[in-house]
């Protein structure tokens, strides 16, 4: 396989006239204190909060003059600053969102149930993102399914990193590390649970100290995020993992090779039953790839966005209908089809892929490079199918 914590400081005191002339100073020079950290704090503009079922929910916007719209969704321990080192970036080619998700970060947390893609929709709506390439990672890539089938033409792709799916169970061995991390938590240690985090071996490689230390920052100063994650939130349901070969939005899967099996086999499970998808394993990478090889990851969406954002051209039914046929390919068989006026690309023990047309005789997938182009002889008959790969070489399938 290719694989809330939070904590209130209260000053009591007897009464401003039973106070000794030194509590008044000591007194006047912490409220001075607390007021110049106040004013030293930046203050976040008023359309940096979306007011979303009840709560206000913390979002940050850029480049909203590009063409292709762009949502980040954070994993389960850190919030939106996860994506600190791929934001400018991304700004600098794409509309994009990042948002804390309820309980994170600056968002006030759930107090009724909710659904997570609701709030998603609201705040694309917020921004006037009316199709997105939605990028998730971990239980944010979980949200991006989830969302994938409750508003599919909202959905442009899918960019899953180290994905979970929502329905889909996990291992004994997965609960039992997560317990083991959290275990400080049932004394309200939130220091000792997030340098266990920290230390786990699945978010980040071990050639990645940096990576580790920055984890261990961020997760420090938001401690409400390590009890935030699921606090209200309602799956859908039939469950996502049962109807995943509903989503139709092309999709790149991208798993650290230091991740957990669990989430290896979540990534499995979307490339057998998504229609177009691609899976990659990387190298030197856990679960917070965002953090682990933040250029490289950028490079990657750069190549996705433009095959998922990429125009199909018009092509008349009839010369569709003539590229229907079998071709030789080395010493096996493509078969293309025609199903609801797409051509189909079938290949030996593969689900078929869908193509899409660059023009009337040549046709592209959305999850890689490889392009299909069909031949005719003088006569106009359909004579050979010749494959384009990304590298620049080519194959003639000619036809049987």
């Amino acid at each position: 396989m290719r694989v809330s914590f939070l904590h209130c400081v209260a000053i009591r005191a007897p009464g401003f006239a039973a106070l000794t002339r030194a509590s008044v100073i000591a007194l006047a020079a912490l409220l001075l204190l607390a007021a110049s950290i106040r004013a030293a704090e930046p203050v976040a503009p008023a359309n940096r909060y979306a007011v979303v079922g009840g709560g206000k929910l913390y979002y940050e916007e850029c480049g909203s003059g590009a063409a292709i719209d762009v949502v980040l969704l954070h994993d389960g321990l850190l919030h939106a600053v996860t994506w600190n080192e791929v934001w400018a970036p991304l700004c600098a080619k794409y509309h994009v969102l990042r948002y804390d998700r309820r309980g994170y970060g600056r968002s006030d947390a759930a107090s009724a149930p909710f659904a997570p893609e609701d709030d998603l929709f609201q705040l694309m709506r917020q921004t006037k993102m009316e199709r997105a390439i939605i990028v998730g990672n971990s239980s944010g890539a979980g949200l991006a399914l989830d969302f994938a089938l409750a508003h599919p033409d909202m959905v442009e792709g899918l960019f899953l990193i180290g994905p979970v799916v929502h329905g889909m169970a996990s291992s004994a061995y997965f609960a039992e590390r997560s317990a083991r991390a959290s275990a400080p938590m049932i004394k309200g240690d939130t220091k000792s649970t997030a340098e266990n985090w920290a230390r786990d071996p699945f978010l980040i490689a071990a050639s990645h100290p940096q990576a580790r230390r920055k984890f261990l920052d961020l997760l420090s100063q938001s401690p409400q995020n390590l009890i935030a994650g699921g606090s209200f939130e309602t799956r859908p349901s039939p469950p996502t993992v049962l109807r995943l070969s509903q989503i139709g939005a092309p999709t790149l899967v991208v798993v650290g090779e230091s991740d957990i099996a669990d989430v290896i086999a979540y990534g499995g499970a979307i490339e057998a039953a998504l229609p177009i998808v691609f899976f990659e394993v990387w190298k030197d990478a856990g679960h917070l790839i965002q953090l682990e090889q933040p250029a490289a990851l950028v490079a990657r969406f750069d190549r996705f966005s433009r095959l998922a954002d990429r125009r199909e051209a018009s092509v008349a039914p009839a010369t569709l209908t003539a590229y229907v046929g079998t071709y030789r390919y080395n010493n096996r068989t493509i078969v293309i089809t025609l199903n609801g006026g797409r051509l189909m690309l079938g290949l030996p023990d593969y689900p078929d892929k869908p193509l899409f047309a660059a023009s009337s005789s040549r046709f592209f997938v959305r999850t890689t490079e490889t392009e299909f182009e069909f031949q005719s002889d003088d006569a106009g008959k359909i004579r050979q199918l010749k494959i384009h790969n990304a590298d620049g070489a080519t194959i003639d399938c000619p036809r049987a």
